[in-house]
C-alpha cells in the first residue's frame, strides 16, 4: 500500500519524498534558461511585492532628483563630483556588489540547513544564482533567502550613508539603486511563491539547472484518486 502523506508533519521532507509521495503535487518546474522570462512574468503581477519593488527604485531615483537639484543649487557639490559618484555607483551596484550579493544568499542558505551550496553565473542572461544541492526550503524559507542580500545591503548602506559617509550620499544612492534594479529577481520569486496556497517546498538540481516547486496536499479527497 501507498504511503499517504497528511499534510500534519513538521520534518522537512526530503526531495526524494517530494518527488515521489503522493501527498505533494508539482506546481512548477523552473529551467534556469527560461529566467528571464519567468523574472518578467511575476514580477509584472500586482501585489505587495511588486509595488514594493517599484516604490524602492522610485524613491531612490526622487531622491537622487533631490539631491542634485539642491546640491548643485546650493554649490554643495560640483558636477564633477556628480559625474564621479553616479558612475562609480552604478559600477558598484551592477558588479562590485554582486558578489557580497551572492555570499548572502548563500549564508543565508548555511542559516538554514543547507551544506552542498553552489554558486553559479549565466552570462548569457546575466544573471548570477546560488543553489543548494536537492535541499528543499519552505515558502517562508525561501523569501528570507530571497530578500536578505537587498534588506542587509540597504540597510548597512543606509547606515553608512547617514552615520559615516554623508559626503558620499550620492555613491551610496546610485549604488543601491543599482543593485536593488538587480534584485528583480529575488522579488520575482517572492512575487510568485507567496499566493500558493498551502505548505510550499522548493528545492534545486544544479546539474539540471532547474528549480522545482512542490504543494503539499491536504485534501484527502485529491489523495484518495492515486488509489
Amino acid at each position: 500500500m501507498t504511503k499517504i502523506n497528511t499534510g500534519r508533519s513538521s520534518v522537512r521532507p526530503t526531495a526524494g519524498i517530494l518527488e515521489n509521495d503522493p501527498g505533494y503535487r508539482l506546481v512548477k518546474e523552473l529551467d534556469f534558461n527560461d529566467m528571464i522570462p519567468f523574472v518578467l512574468t511575476n514580477i509584472r503581477r500586482r501585489s505587495i511585492i511588486s509595488t514594493l519593488f517599484a516604490m524602492v527604485n522610485l524613491g531612490m531615483m526622487v531622491f537622487i532628483v533631490w539631491y542634485l537639484i539642491t546640491g548643485l543649487i546650493g554649490s554643495q557639490i560640483t558636477w564633477q563630483a556628480v559625474i564621479r559618484q553616479s558612475l562609480m555607483g552604478i559600477f558598484s551596484g551592477s558588479v562590485l556588489v554582486v558578489p557580497l550579493h551572492e555570499i548572502l544568499h548563500g549564508l543565508a542558505y548555511w542559516v538554514l540547513g543547507a551544506r552542498k551550496v553552489k554558486f553559479g553565473v549565466d552570462f548569457q542572461q546575466f544573471i548570477f544564482f546560488v543553489t543548494a544541492d536537492r535541499y528543499p526550503v519552505s515558502k517562508r524559507e525561501l523569501c528570507f533567502l530571497a530578500m536578505t542580500p537587498f534588506l542587509l545591503i540597504n540597510l548597512a548602506a543606509g547606515v553608512l550613508s547617514i552615520a559615516l559617509l554623508p559626503h558620499l550620499a550620492l555613491f551610496i544612492a546610485f549604488m543601491l539603486l543599482s543593485h536593488n534594479v538587480m534584485c528583480i529577481g529575488d522579488f520575482a520569486l517572492v512575487n510568485f511563491v507567496l499566493p500558493l496556497k498551502g505548505r510550499i517546498f522548493s528545492f534545486d538540481k544544479p546539474e539540471n539547472k532547474k528549480s522545482y516547486f512542490y504543494e503539499e496536499i491536504t485534501d484527502h479527497r485529491e489523495l484518495l484518486q492515486f488509489h
